[in-house]
Formats: C-alpha cells, sequence, structure tokens
C-alpha cells in the first residue's frame, strides 16, 4: 500500500463535482438519524438540523446504498481532541475504506487526515493537512484500488489527497463516522436506482416514444376517414 498523491491547491481551483445531497438532516432532534441509517457503533443523531454523537468512534451506514463516491459537510462543534468525520464504503465487508479528518490537536480546527479500513482502524497513513479548519466540504470517489479525498476548507482552499489500497471497497455500502465534537451536514452519494425504476433519460425516451407512436396512430386514422 502506498500514498499516491498528497497535493495543496489554491482558492481559484475546485474540488470534483459533488455527488447527489441524499441527506439533508432537516429535520426535529432525534436520538437517531433514522430508519434509512444502520448504527455499526456508538450512536448518531440529530440536532441543530446535523448529525452528530454523544458517544466515541460512531458509524452509520445508509441502508441499500450502493455507490463508489460519498461525501458529507463536516464541522466541528468545539474543542476536543481526536474529534473528526469519517466517511465509509463497504463497510459490511472486511475491504472496507474509512476516511477521515480529523482535530487532532484539540484546538477547534481540522488538522490531520487519514486513510484507514473498518471503524477506524488505524494501519493507513495519518498526516497533517498542512493548515487548520473549522469546517470542509469532503468528498471521496473510488477507481479501482484507489481512493481520493477532496477537501474543500471553508477559507476557500482545496487539498486533494489519493491513496492506493492495493484491494476494492467489498461493497458500495457507504455512511458516515463521528467522533468526540465532529458534525456531519447533508449526506450524498450516487445512489443506484431501484430495478424496475427508469432513469429520467429513460423516461423522456419512452414519453418521446408514446408521442411518436400517438402521433402515427393520428396520423393513421385521418388518412382513412379521408380515403
Amino acid at each position: 500500500m502506498r500514498i499516491l498523491l498528497g497535493a495543496f491547491a489554491g482558492a481559484l481551483l475546485t474540488t470534483s463535482a459533488h455527488a447527489a445531497i441524499v441527506d439533508d438532516f432537516n429535520r426535529a432532534d432525534a436520538l437517531n438519524p433514522g430508519p434509512a441509517y444502520t448504527i455499526q457503533n456508538g450512536n448518531i443523531r440529530i440536532s441543530g438540523n446535523k448529525a452528530i454523537t454523544t458517544n466515541f468512534v460512531s458509524l452509520a451506514t445508509y441502508n441499500g446504498s450502493s455507490s463508489s463516491t460519498v461525501g458529507v459537510d463536516a464541522a466541528l462543534r468545539g474543542f476536543d481532541s481526536g474529534s473528526y468525520v469519517a466517511l465509509t464504503l463497504g463497510y459490511d465487508t472486511a475491504n472496507s475504506y474509512f476516511i477521515k479528518i480529523q482535530d487532532n490537536d484539540g484546538d477547534g480546527f481540522f488538522d490531520r487526515y487519514g486513510f484507514d479500513t473498518g471503524n477506524n482502524d488505524l494501519n493507513g497513513p495519518f498526516q497533517s493537512l498542512g493548515f487548520g479548519f473549522q469546517s470542509a466540504s469532503i468528498d471521496v470517489s473510488v477507481t479501482g484500488t484507489v481512493a481520493t479525498l477532496n477537501i474543500l476548507a471553508n477559507n476557500g482552499s482545496t487539498l486533494s489527497y489519493s491513496y492506493n489500497y492495493g484491494f476494492a471497497p467489498g461493497s458500495g455500502l457507504v455512511g458516515f463516522g463521528l467522533n468526540r465534537l465532529g458534525t456531519a451536514d447533508n449526506l450524498r452519494f450516487d445512489a443506484v436506482p431501484a430495478q424496475g425504476v427508469p432513469e429520467p433519460a429513460t423516461w423522456a425516451l419512452l414519453i418521446g416514444g408514446f408521442g411518436m407512436a400517438g402521433a402515427a396512430a393520428r396520423r393513421k386514422g385521418t388518412l382513412l376517414a379521408r380515403a
């Protein structure tokens, strides 16, 4: 396993396009994130239209998800060493990815990133981000065995890091993890449409085909009436 890329870019650069927002957490405060999730460890709850934890090393996966991209808006609620926000892919298998940004110093700023497995299993690179920030939009994409973490910090700067795990995630199941004072908002991923439900482009083709068939039928009826 080896790091492929660790690069900083200025504010004129942008991160990769976000996946679709699946959950904005804009609902009443609750002791769990809702029926769409399975809590794999700890607890995750809704507070102030965001996902938080009152436990340590908490993780939730989105039921039925299947994606090679996942993202979330990460922030800190205060000062506590070890607070992090993480993204997971393929958690229900041995070949899972766990990628995080963390406030390692307890100063209220994210200052480290990590590429791990399982639920914060510390077996991958855990390195400095180069500068600190209080909130960021983070997105992870996977190509083959390489995961890429894109970060758009609240100061407008961007960072991008890639890591070759040496194995592909065992499934497309995605989710997010929280520790201490980390918070998450706007969970997003590229959902796979349910079987039997056409995508929008397919609907457009079908509707267009129905319209053409109807027009042809009307034209035929007109010709028969004139015969």
